[in-house]
């Protein structure tokens, strides 16, 4: 008698109490060969069994090594949200087939190969379960999917959190439906999303954003034309968060910014990239300046709005400028028939993001808010407008609550205000001392 094992190792994904674990299942066939007088073989167990369990871990194996690039983010309803624009219902968007998905369960006394089957995910169950202990069995999934769906119950539209494919071309436009943090807006607009955000490892730019936003700033001013493409936008976070790595080696940036976050003063006269700020053209104010007692008369964020809208009949060429705002940096581009913002932090746009982004603002782009005392949803705007309402509902509605809440208590310093409600507007522009060795065409 002859014995012989096969092993092969599947990485798979377990959710336990909703904590996402990245795992290895590793499986050990054994395979005894009894020979008798005449030289002929027959295996200890049926040959058919054994065959078709191999086969499916094969084709498995074989999925998801060509699929090495899965991912699966998830997150919860109660933060930002995005959609598919196209409105699938839950059965179209989570039925999969054999050639995008499988699933094998093994229970205590491993299931024979008839029992390995690929399956359905049903409609009603948007979580990917992987691991069921109720039922005592432990079961892996691989996917090819781009999308996974989670349950949310904002006007009964399906929640999708986006995986980008980078083979879908350099120029993917993607129009998305985003669900504002505290649920009163819905957005409708175009999402360009990068590889990946100055978070990841790829890029290693954990407090990168100052030099990130020098460094696409720069690449807006060299080409006014076009957009980056997906290469190109992955290219300048990996390239600003570089930039920073320099600052942090120096002991005098670090020794003034001991946490590493750069002010924009520092990084432009580190000339990081030869951009410069026109403080003639930049604007600082705040958001609801009215609610708040210590910063009545001072320049609201709807004024500073009113001012750039103003300005584009005087000027019908491209504008860029980088906003800082509650401690983070990011980038708007003003143009005739469109605004651009451009955030190197996944998480700004929902909770489980982790890819940079742009969100492009047209004639296409549309909100919704709900209506006080009821669920129907009313047009709040459209077009361009809408990016000032992105700002707005999106990213400082809900620190513009808490704090009017505290200052109904009496408990909110000038401090603490001018912190999370300013925000600035730096018009930016080439430098008379542009290095050609920085120029993106």
């Amino acid at each position: 008698m002859e014995c012989s094992e096969i092993e092969r190792k599947l990485p798979i994904t377990l959710n336990v109490n909703g904590v996402v674990i990245e795992a290895t299942l590793s499986i050990l066939v054994s395979f005894a060969e009894v020979r008798d007088t005449r030289g002929g073989a027959q295996n200890s167990v049926e040959s058919n069994k054994e065959d078709g369990f191999f086969k499916m871990v094969k084709r498995l194996t074989r999925r998801k090594e060509k699929k090495n690039n899965y991912q699966l983010n998830s997150f919860d309803s109660d933060e930002s949200l995005v959609f598919d624009s196209d409105g699938m219902n839950g059965d179209d968007s989570t039925t999969t087939s054999e050639s995008s998905s499988g699933e094998l369960s093994l229970g205590p006394e491993l299931e024979s190969s008839q029992n390995l089957e690929t399956r359905l995910v049903p409609a009603q169950n948007y979580m990917v379960r992987v691991l069921s202990w109720k039922k005592r069995r432990l079961s892996f999934r691989t996917s090819a999917k781009k999308t996974e769906l989670l349950g949310f119950d904002f006007d009964q539209h399906p929640e999708t959190c986006s995986v980008v494919d980078s083979q879908k071309g350099e120029y993917w436009w993607e129009v998305k439906e985003l669900v504002s943090r505290n649920g009163g807006a819905r957005l409708k607009a175009q999402v360009f999303f990068a590889s990946f955000d100055q978070r990841s490892e790829r890029a290693a730019g954990e407090s990168a954003c100052t030099a990130l936003v020098a460094v696409i700033a720069h690449r807006l001013h060299s080409n006014h034309a076009s957009m980056p493409t997906r290469p190109e936008f992955d290219n300048l976070i990996t390239q600003g968060s570089s930039e920073w790595r320099k600052l942090c080696s120096n002991t005098a940036y670090t020794n003034a910014f001991p946490d590493k976050h750069f002010d924009l003063e520092t990084v432009l006269k580190a000339d990081v990239r030869p951009v410069t700020v026109s403080h003639e053209k930049s604007f600082t104010g705040f958001f609801s300046p009215d609610k708040f007692e210590c910063l009545n008369g001072a320049m609201s964020f709807d004024e500073i709005w009113n001012e750039i809208k103003s300005s584009e009949t005087n000027n019908c060429q491209p504008r860029v400028y980088i906003i800082s705002w509650n401690d983070h940096f990011f980038v708007l581009k003003v143009e005739p028939k469109a605004y651009y913002i451009i955030d190197t932090l996944g998480e700004r746009l929902f909770e489980g993001c982790k890819q940079a982004y742009m969100l492009k603002f047209d004639d296409s782009s549309l909100m919704y808010g709900k209506k006080k005392k009821k669920d129907d949803e009313m047009a709040i705007c459209s077009g361009k407008e809408c990016c000032r309402e992105y700002i707005k509902r999106f990213l400082a509605a809900i620190a513009v609550e808490e704090l009017e809440e505290e200052e109904k208590k009496g408990k909110v310093s000038a401090f603490t205000l001018h912190q999370r409600l300013q925000i600035d507007f730096h018009y930016s522009s080439f430098s008379s001392a542009t290095s050609s060795s920085h120029l993106f065409f």
